[in-house]
């Protein structure tokens, strides 16, 4: 038997008992949250820090939600029944709301039963159900798809700690009745549900409860007194879970586990608290990913069953659900109202650890309070300690409590510069202060080399010609000055990193023999240059022979010009 005998529940024993249709009650134990951050059957107290509206399409299936033997202990009746009351329900949810100023939900739900199969028990021949002694009709009849109560939600944020990990809402749900009374799609009256719900994040883990009292109308099939009904009427309702978030919330996996209770007992609903059919209890295992603009969309599946076989937990509950949420209270992008909303969101969100006002996502020291000073004010960062007050900030000062001097010399290291290059020749009267030099009267030549010269390149120009003994590579004593000053600069000037020492000839005598001549003569100045204390990674010899004449070789003073010894910088820091 199909739908249209679904409520069919118990056909009268006498044939003078009228058949009348049956008054049920809504069945169906979920009620589906609906909010953004609600689970599929947890309400959370969390709100969006934007007034948005909010919408939400669900579907479930449960398997055998109400079965025979919740409505009556007759044996023989549960025997010779071949399905269940309910057999099977397909339900569909709608949920619309708006969430206000970060702190309160109002919100609608409305539940619809497309598809329900079962069938009424079938009664032993003359078994006639014990009088309960008070007029009921024992006839129950479905017409079809059952519509279910609508359901508003007022619901609000209590208590919340500042970095929002934990918080305490209050909320009340009040059903109107315009369900199908006859076939359980809901109750006959309005009724309420006031709950408190809970939420506290340990770690990665999120906690989530809810507890409240539903008042609702009391109904009953036959009579539960005598174990061949089904009572119903104020209960308490309970879910617990936890959630576990990822990839800062666009995915979460979560499960819950929910029920209820009747809080009260009489003769028309028999005793509720806590027995068998009047104590469902299920679980849900769930998942969901947001995705969409600014993920403002979501998909969600869940799926559990009973527990506890109280009236309403079936063997089988499916659930998928679809949801977005649009903000619809914004100000422009570029005022200061939406730059303070943007900011405030982030600070509650991403966190502050220093509380300086700027999210730790963008502080570029999340650690340190900004001081908005500086040239970048809200970069995160306090101005860099600077004892000496010259500008340049301790972690960077060589000299921090000594001022620069910002004489145009090495102005960056911060330390005042008498004399860079240590040559006894104070920097003031210094001409060649980056290079160690003699004193000399000519104001000009003051403090420079008085046989090498140094371009704007770094390289060395000889002033006066390294001699070597005739035809050989062995070093004049009178060419000594000149290469301690060649040292003396190298040591002056970490940042050349390699200089070539370059042998040339004039273009007397073979080939051969000139590079041959010019490589040991450019070897001999490197080897004399490290035996002074020069690195040798920071020399290389070179001889060119007369592959590189500075002049023609046609005369005497050409030749002599030609043979030469140069130095030239190969690698250096860049300036």
């Amino acid at each position: 038997m199909v739908a249209g005998s679904v409520g069919a529940l118990l056909l009268g024993a006498t044939a003078g008992t009228a058949e009348a249709q049956q008054k049920t009650f809504k069945l169906d134990r979920l009620e589906m949250p609906g909010a953004p951050e609600d689970g599929l059957t947890l309400f959370r107290p969390v709100t969006n820090q934007r007034t948005i509206f909010y919408g939400q399409l669900g579907i479930g299936y449960q398997l055998r939600p109400l079965r025979t033997s919740t409505v009556t202990t007759d044996q023989a009746t549960i025997n010779r029944s071949s399905s269940t009351v309910v057999q099977d329900q397909l339900a569909v949810y709608g949920n619309a709301g708006f969430q206000l100023f970060d702190r309160a939900t109002i919100g609608l739900s409305f539940p619809w039963w497309p598809v329900q199969t079962g069938e009424n028990p079938i009664y032993t021949a003359g078994g006639g159900l014990p009088s309960p002694g008070v007029t009921r009709t024992t006839n129950v009849v479905t017409g079809g798809p059952a519509a279910g109560d609508l359901r508003l939600d007022l619901r609000g944020v209590l208590v919340r700690s500042e970095d929002r990990k934990s918080a305490l809402g209050a909320q009340l749900n009040v059903f109107f009745p315009t369900g199908t009374p006859s076939n359980f799609g809901g109750d006959d009256k309005a009724s309420v549900l006031a709950m408190v719900t809970a939420e506290t994040q340990v770690k990665f883990l999120i906690l989530t409860a809810n507890t409240g009292l539903h008042f609702r109308p009391r109904h009953s099939i036959n009579d539960p007194n005598v174990g061949n009904g089904l009572g119903v009427g104020n209960e308490w309702r309970w879910a617990v879970g936890a959630f576990i978030p990822f990839k800062d919330g666009k995915y979460r996996l979560g499960g819950s586990i929910f029920g209820q209770t009747g809080f009260e007992s009489d003769n028309v609903i028999g005793k509720t608290a806590f027995t068998k059919r009047n104590t469902p209890v299920e679980f849900n295992i769930e998942g969901r990913m947001r995705f969409g603009p600014a993920d403002h969309w979501y998909l969600g599946a869940g799926a559990g069953s009973s527990i506890l076989r109280g009236y309403g937990a079936p063997d089988l509950r499916l659930l998928g659900v679809f949801g977005l949420y649009i903000p619809i209270l914004d100000t422009d992008p570029k005022s200061p109202d939406r730059k303070a909303e943007t900011k405030k969101w982030r600070q509650e969100h991403v966190g502050d650890r220093d509380g300086d006002g700027i999210p730790d996502d963008i502080d570029a020291c999340p650690d340190e309070p900004e001081d908005h000073l500086g040239n970048d004010p809200n970069d995160g960062c306090p101005m860099p300690k600077d004892r000496d007050g010259d500008g340049i900030p301790d972690q960077y000062d060589k000299c921090p409590d000594e001022p620069e001097d910002k004489d145009g010399i090495d102005d960056g290291d911060g330390c005042p510069e008498d004399d860079v290059d240590n040559d006894g020749v104070p920097d003031v009267t210094d001409a060649c202060p980056r290079v160690p030099g003699k004193p000399n009267k000519d104001p000009k030549r003051n403090g420079c080399p008085t046989t090498i010269d140094v371009d704007e390149s770094g390289n060395i120009r000889v002033l006066q010609k390294v001699e070597f003994e005739f035809g050989t590579a062995k070093l004049s004593p009178a060419s000594f000055p000149i290469l301690q000053e060649v040292a003396d600069y190298l040591k002056a000037t970490p940042g050349i990193k390699k200089m070539a020492v370059e042998g040339h000839t004039d273009n007397k005598g073979s080939a051969a023999l000139n590079k041959r001549l010019s490589q040991e003569r450019a070897a001999a100045c490197m080897n004399w240059l490290t035996s002074h204390g020069i690195a040798a990674d920071r020399l290389e010899a070179n001889g060119y022979g007369m592959e590189k004449p500075l002049v023609d070789n046609d005369t005497a003073e050409n030749r002599a010009k030609n043979r030469r010894v140069e130095f030239n910088i190969v690698k250096q820091d860049s300036k």
